[in-house]
């Protein structure tokens, strides 16, 4: 591993907290602030971890069950976005995880439960 492999691997660590934020800048600013993201669109993409084996557990399908009964979370358009794996982050732009590869595309899931489980209150 290189140096700037390690130092990536090191900020996601700590961006993997309960605020389930990232570094600004992270990857020449490739990756979002996961906590910009709406309930919507979290629950999107934690169906879309879930679907895709990126996430499971009873621990994911609780916070899904949480946001998406929450009033307008199934008809908004980030919910649509999410569960294609694209996450918005409220400035209009979005990344889609096709563009992550193997362990980043977990680790980001695993943010976006995160952020989703402050989002549901749990």
């Amino acid at each position: 591993m290189t140096t700037q492999t390690l130092a990536l691997w090191a900020s996601l660590s700590l961006a993997g907290s309960a605020s389930a934020q990232l570094p600004s800048g992270l990857l020449g600013g490739m990756l979002p602030n996961v906590a910009s993201t709406s309930a919507g669109n979290a629950a999107g993409l934690l169906s879309f971890c879930v679907k895709n084996k990126l996430l499971g557990g009873q621990d994911a399908s609780s916070v899904i069950g949480s946001l998406t009964g929450q009033p307008g979370v199934t008809t908004s358009k980030d919910f649509a976005q999410g569960q294609a794996g694209v996450v918005q982050t409220g400035n209009g732009s979005g990344l889609s995880l096709a563009n992550l590869k193997g362990q980043m595309k977990t680790k980001l899931c695993d943010m976006v439960l995160q952020h989703g489980k402050s989002l549901a209150g749990l």
